[in-house]
């Protein structure tokens, strides 16, 4: 059954798609109502996965797949959409979605587009990891569907590590959905018994009440594992009160009916975007893009006025839990997580179309034309080969190179859940670059202090040094001047020295002691002599009258 023919389809197809991509996956899929289609699946009595369910298979916990009751109904009719799905057409399709990124993308041939992802369009071909899509985990095939009879046939015929490892998870994790489904393991010793030769009777399964299916999450590869050790768990960075707070906020988030009050920073913020569309002078059907000029605010010229309530809706279920959280929404409807600034950035997909000319560009082609055989400096108008349409498909990025964003199968309304966990996952590193910018200023710093600390003493110890010298020099000036009294006492022999001499060996003895820092005297004119201070500094000047 395609997409278009919203027929019938049998009982147990809808019950194996819904535990396989979700009641929204279904829903997206065959183009049905999603309320409809739960109510299709409980008047069918076909059992859907409960809340929490996908969360808790993301994060490796065993989860129970209810099964199908047996009833009279075999075929059940498919609800249909009032709004049908959008229908491309061959040629303008090519979804852009490159155009997310805001390129240029340039035009092809057809025999290039043949080589360029052929289901870009549906997303079936796509390659989730390429290209930073975040996989979607409950339809990733990156979990285990373990059944009860085929899990007990496989542990008797082969120890339980192997096994373990067949499934990409730990014998541990094996023994416990054992021990969910009821199925009997070989005791202690049972193969070392076998591999001797010993018959050894095996336990029978026993019947049981219980569960007889259960899906559980790969936990590792085991060629991954032995290369790269064991895979880092979402939110291993928050303890374990923290985590457990955030998985629960994860299984309650959930959209707001339509038509609901918005998150009070939403409602105010959307005059932002409505004012700023309305000035926007970019022709319609031109290319947008995130920058395209001036950098418009959040969800400006980006988000077709169709699609804006949908992303005020998506924006509102994650907000409130945030805050729920203990984090806050800025007024441009950033956010506060963990303490730190975390931006959310959405954009819509553009299918290219071949441009349909306009009546004012065809009547200008014709002016034109006229001008051209009068003259040959007329101006020819320039009309685009494509026009750019908004096509519903919504793109949200959270860290950078990642992104979640609409497919056939799956919207991104169905993981809000993913998207506030990625939202924790973003503050983590930012916290981390935060303290590694922070470190690396603080070690700055410290060099910095370091370095004027080691000036500061360097120009002290230079300016002791010379301060010294400088001492040292009076010093040796004043014993220059006692060797010279010494010498002119001794000229005078016996007779000892007349009174004018004696008087001038009192003199020069005191200028001697005012010259010598071990005496320092202090000189009746000259005060006291500043012995640290340089030569030129120190020199006497007379004083004269102006």
């Amino acid at each position: 059954m395609t997409e278009q023919q919203a027929s019938n389809i049998t009982r147990e197809q809808l019950y194996n798609e819904i535990w396989e991509i979700s009641v929204a996956g279904v829903a997206k899929k065959y183009n049905a109502n999603y309320n409809d289609l739960l109510k299709l699946c409980k008047e069918a009595d076909i059992p859907v996965p409960p809340s929490g369910y996908w969360v808790k298979l993301q994060f490796g916990k065993p989860v129970e797949q209810l099964p199908l009751p047996e009833s009279t109904i075999a075929e059940v009719t498919l609800p249909g959409n009032d709004k049908p799905k959008r229908i491309r057409k061959a040629v303008a399709e090519k979804s852009v979605e490159k155009d997310l990124d805001h390129e240029d993308v340039p035009e092809k041939t057809p025999e290039e587009e043949s080589d360029d992802n052929p289901g870009d369009e549906t997303g079936e071909n796509l390659d989730d990891a390429e290209d930073g899509y975040v996989p979607y985990w409950g339809a990733s095939g990156k979990y285990n569907t373990y059944n009860r009879e085929k899990l007990y046939k496989e542990v008797w015929a082969n120890p339980v590590v192997k096994v373990a490892a067949q499934y990409g998870v730990s014998d541990v994790a094996i023994h416990k959905i054992c021990k969910k489904l009821n199925v009997p393991t070989p005791p202690l010793g049972y193969w070392a018994k076998v591999n001797a030769g010993a018959k050894v009777p095996k336990t029978p399964l026993p019947k049981t009440n219980g569960p007889t299916q259960i899906t559980g999450a790969k936990t590792f590869e085991e060629v991954k594992e032995k290369i790269a050790g064991p895979a880092k768990q979402p939110l291993e960075f928050l303890t374990d009160t923290e985590r457990e707070k955030v998985l629960s906020a994860v299984q309650e988030i959930k959209m707001p009916v339509e038509n609901a009050h918005l998150h009070k920073k939403i409602a105010a913020y959307r005059s932002v975007v409505k004012e700023w569309n309305h000035k926007d002078r970019k022709e319609e059907g031109a290319q947008r893009k995130k920058d395209y000029y001036y950098n418009p605010p959040f969800l400006a010229g980006v988000i077709s006025n169709e699609s804006l309530p949908r992303v005020y809706r998506i924006l509102d279920a994650i907000f409130r839990q945030v805050e729920k959280l203990g984090g806050s929404v800025n007024d441009d409807l950033s956010l506060r997580v963990r303490n730190e600034h975390v931006r959310i950035e959405i954009a819509e997909g553009q299918d290219k179309v071949e441009h349909v000319i306009t009546k004012q560009e065809a009547q200008a082609l014709i002016k034109y034309r006229d001008e051209k055989r009068r003259s040959s400096w007329a101006s020819e108008p320039q009309i685009r080969k494509y026009d750019y349409v908004f096509n519903g498909r919504l793109r949200i990025s959270i860290r950078q190179g990642r992104y979640f964003r609409d497919t056939d199968k799956i919207n991104v309304e169905s993981r809000l859940g993913e998207m506030l966990i990625e939202l924790y996952e973003e503050s983590e590193v930012l916290r981390l670059d935060r303290e590694a910018r922070e470190e690396e200023a603080r070690k700055k710093a410290e060099a910095e202090r370091r370095k004027e600390e080691r000036r500061k003493r360097y120009n002290a110890e230079v300016e002791k040094t010379i301060a010294l010298e400088n001492a040292a020099l009076d010093y040796e000036t004043a014993c220059r001047i006692r060797a010279y009294v010494k010498a002119v006492s001794a000229s005078f022999g016996h007779d000892g020295l007349d009174e004018e001499t004696a008087a001038w060996v009192e003199w020069a003895t005191k200028k001697a002691d005012w010259f010598d820092p071990t005496v320092a005297r202090n000189d009746e004119l000259f005060g006291e002599r500043e012995h640290e201070k340089s030569s030129s500094d120190k020199a006497l000047k007379e004083i004269w009258r102006w």
